[in-house]
């Protein structure tokens, strides 16, 4: 079972109803200036799964959840729509049949589901935190409150992260809550042990004989940093060959009124950093850079999530700024970490890095537009293709990025020792970033033909090798010419070039004409994508496919020669 959709209904600033699709898009960066309701959203979801309440100490999503923007009382209501199979209902109803105070309405529904699969909403009133399923024979709603509890039991897990409001206790208590349960970073630390040892119990530990308890934390020490050291390749934060964590049990007493101890029992984490010398200096996490405190953050609730379930996979993952702390290079590998969890996870975060929105990793129609309505605050959430786009002269093809994220367009990384290559549009960005081999060339797309020259000026100004690469059509052909005689005679010679013809009969040369038609027909077979497919949907869904490698080894010769011919044209 799986979840598809959430709905969201007078929540916080949202009045809705707000959609958040999950069914189709398994990675969905959100974007929008600061107060624009993006941490509201995740915040909503999160709040949608009872096993989160516990996190609302630092997550804060069952604080203040009436708008106070309406002057009318409304409910708040966060609505999941659900995939569930046939034998998941009734393996559910018939662990409730079990139950002597349900098991008549357990009976009652498990005849009201013979042969059918569903998909149907669970509501979740977040005012009174009860549920409801929204299914027609489902009509006991004091019965439908403990079967969603059940399902909901039984879905994959929602994590929350927060940059800026997650901490790690300095020590943490061993001991339950006042709901008897293991909760926080305790809940964690558990899940930590467990990984270690299936049969080791947190709460077990202050009981050990002292040899014992050693050798469980040597097992969990080992496993940790063993973790850590395999995360940390994907973030280059600073030397980890001379830190490690380490993780260790401390007894406190302190004496009562009458005169007797009390003993506080508690895990600790230490960073522990060996000198030139091999001397071993003790910090606490918060002690280091922002960088490790969220990496160390970050790989514990991923590894560690103390929240159970049959699969892994389908969880969601809501990252609220992520890696805000990490520098551009830490951030970029980031965003690789991020696509390949949504591989077989939903993975939701907002950002305000461009970093983090890296056209070679995440595909642009996955980004959402959170956007506040100046007149009633109201928060609306659309795909980033809908977002106006401000500048009267738009010229990158990622301008409603940079629009939403209120970046200036050049908030884009050269490497002076690259050479970029100027395209007209982004279908030319990822034909030319998949077939350019090993050169070391930047390809950088506008939106047509006129939009090359702008970037053309930056190049000039600062002394960027370039080159500008125009369709061989009489558009094409006008843009270059105008290009020239804005840029002098030598940038025409040296820098400008139209799509080369294949052969002099051809009036017009464009992108699509570098493919050999078979080929385009074999891609469309590769990814399951019907024939009528536009060329533009082919180039865009290879591009971030994960078959891309295979597919394009498939590709014909005389297509790859097309653009080996391109590129020795340009000289690159």
């Amino acid at each position: 079972m799986r979840y598809t959709k959430f709905t969201i209904q007078n929540y916080k600033g949202i009045v809705g109803p707000l959609i958040v699709d999950t069914h189709k898009i398994s990675l969905m960066p959100i974007i929008g200036v600061n107060e624009c309701g993006k941490t509201t959203i995740l915040q909503a979801i999160f709040g949608f799964d009872y096993s989160n309440d516990v996190f609302n100490k630092t997550v804060q999503h069952l604080e203040d959840i009436h708008n106070l923007y309406e002057t009318s009382d409304q409910t708040p209501i966060i609505s999941a729509e659900i995939e569930i199979t046939n034998d998941e209902i009734k393996d559910i109803l018939e662990e409730l049949v079990n139950d002597n105070q349900w098991s008549d309405k357990a009976q009652a529904y498990l005849g009201y589901c013979k042969d059918i699969s569903f998909t149907f909403a669970i509501d979740r009133n977040m005012r009174t935190r009860k549920y409801n399923i929204k299914y027609r024979k489902f009509t006991d709603k004091n019965f439908n409150h403990v079967f969603a509890k059940s399902i909901i039991e039984k879905l994959p897990f929602i994590l929350f992260f927060d940059d800026f409001r997650d901490n790690i206790e300095e020590k943490i208590e061993i001991k339950k809550d006042s709901d008897g349960n293991l909760s926080g970073w305790l809940a964690i630390v558990d899940r930590l042990f467990r990984v270690a040892d299936e049969n080791f119990d947190i709460l077990q530990l202050p009981s050990l004989e002292e040899r014992k308890q050693k050798t469980i934390l040597a097992a969990v020490n080992k496993l940790l940093n063993d973790t850590l050291t395999q995360e940390w390749q994907n973030f280059r934060l600073d030397d980890k060959e001379a830190l490690e964590i380490q993780v260790d049990y401390k007894q406190e007493s302190e004496m009562v009124a009458n005169g007797q101890p009390v003993h506080r029992h508690f895990v600790r984490f230490d960073v522990v950093e060996k000198d030139k010398d091999g001397y071993k200096h003790f910090f606490f996490v918060r002690n280091r850079s922002k960088g490790f405190f969220w990496f160390f953050n970050f790989v514990m609730k991923l590894e560690f999530n103390p929240k159970l379930v049959d699969s892994a996979e389908g969880a969601i993952y809501l990252l609220d700024e992520p890696g805000s702390y990490l520098h551009a290079s830490a951030q970029t590998k980031l965003c690789e970490k991020l696509k390949s969890l949504s591989g077989t996870n939903i993975v939701l975060y907002c950002t305000h890095s461009h970093y983090l929105l890296d056209p070679n990793v995440i595909p642009f129609n996955n980004i959402k537009v959170a956007e506040k309505n100046p007149r009633n605050f109201a928060i609306r959430l659309f795909p980033i293709h809908q977002a106006s786009v401000s500048r009267k002269n738009s010229r990158s093809a990622f301008q409603p990025i940079m629009d939403a994220l209120k970046i200036n367009p050049f908030a884009l990384d050269i490497n002076p020792n690259e050479c970029v290559l100027i395209v007209e549009g982004i279908d030319d960005h990822y034909a030319f970033e998949m077939l350019k081999g090993d050169r070391n060339v930047k390809i950088l797309p506008g939106v047509g033909a006129d939009s090359i020259r702008y970037f053309i000026s930056l190049m000039i100004a600062w002394g960027v090798d370039y080159r500008a690469l125009w369709d061989n059509d009489p558009v094409g052909a006008k843009a270059k010419k105008s290009a020239g005689e804005f840029f002098g005679e030598v940038e025409y010679k040296d820098k400008f070039y139209l799509l080369p013809h294949e052969n002099t009969k051809k009036k017009k040369t464009i992108l699509q004409d570098l493919f050999d038609g078979d080929d385009i027909s074999i891609i469309k077979k590769e990814l399951s994508l019907p024939k009528n497919t536009s060329f533009s949907r082919v180039i865009q869904s290879l591009f971030h496919s994960d078959k891309r490698q295979h597919v394009l080894k498939k590709v014909s010769k005389k297509t790859k020669d097309n653009f080996k011919r391109v590129f020795m044209i340009l000289s690159l």
